[in-house]
């Protein structure tokens, strides 16, 4: 990025930016869940269902248990951390976890139609139930697709290893990075090398004074890293979150410069501020494309 973006970091290194844009848990209006009574887990669910509605992620199990994660405390935190990574990561799994163990209230068991149609029992068929659907899998192979409003930033994710690698747009799938996506985990994957967010200096934080993170390996010699917790949702799209240590939850933005030689995708502290002072950079969406 030496040649790409120095103009870039000499920038951001003459103006300050107010502070990482992530979400105080306070502003989310979902209570601690203590695990003290029945109504209060029953509030709890109800709560963290009307946020994931707000925020259009009704059907993502995965991103809905990362979300409610941080409002667990005292008896309620130490039963979640006994539960298994599939009933942690899967909301419908821990809402019914959180019932069968606060209200006594047991998940419904399936069921299959107790008869058949009159037509079908007059005549003496014998009713056989559909399949069930073959279960979802745990973890995939494929390609990370970068959708964005300016045709000429549409293409894949490319992540080169070499020592100061960093994520960039591609236009073609034959330069795209192939990478293992662990649903349950949450971790991507590319040549046996976690894929997460760095500072692109060392020294900068998520808190007040960081400025923006890129795309790369664990290996990778860059600033702090920022987060490795990753999520496909159920249309493909990709979710990078990061817990602070004081409780604060942030879903990453990702940008890229609309045109010249400049494909590096960032990730930045605060998005609007850097929209407002860095022209030309736009919003842009990852998608996960399971290879056949």
């Amino acid at each position: 990025m030496a040649s790409q973006s120095g103009q870039l970091v000499q920038s951001l290194s003459a103006r300050d930016f107010y502070g990482f844009d992530h979400l105080d848990i306070a502003e989310y209006d979902v209570p601690h869940f203590t695990g003290e009574s029945a109504e209060e887990a029953q509030d709890f669910i109800q709560a963290v269902n009307k946020r994931a509605y707000a925020a259009g992620k009704q059907k993502d199990r995965a991103w809905i248990a990362g979300f409610a994660y941080p409002f667990f405390s005292r008896k309620a935190l130490v039963w979640y951390d006994g539960l298994d990574e599939g009933t942690q990561d899967d909301w419908k799994l821990l809402r019914s976890a959180i019932l069968a163990e606060f209200t006594g209230q047991q998940p419904a068991p399936s069921t299959v139609p107790s008869a058949a149609p009159a037509a079908i029992r007059s005549s003496g068929s014998r009713y056989t139930p559909a399949a069930p659907p073959p279960p979802t899998p745990t973890k995939m192979i494929g390609r990370i697709r970068v959708d964005s409003e300016v045709p000429n930033r549409r293409g894949y994710l490319t992540v080169p290893k070499t020592v100061l690698t960093r994520g960039r747009f591609c236009a073609t799938i034959n330069e795209a990075s192939v990478f293992e996506a662990d649903i349950l985990g949450r971790t991507l994957t590319g040549e046996e090398e976690s894929l997460v967010i760095k500072a692109y200096s060392k020294g900068w934080t998520l808190s007040q004074g960081a400025h923006f993170g890129v795309i790369t390996r664990s290996s990778a010699g860059f600033g702090n890293q920022w987060g490795n917790t990753w999520s496909v949702s159920g249309d493909g799209n990709i979710v990078m979150s990061s817990l602070q240590a004081d409780g604060r939850q942030c879903d990453s933005k990702f940008v890229v410069h609309e045109g010249g030689s400049a494909s590096d995708i960032l990730i930045p502290s605060s998005i609007d501020p850097f929209l407002a002072f860095h022209k030309g950079y736009k919003l842009v969406t990852l998608h996960f494309d399971p290879m056949s």
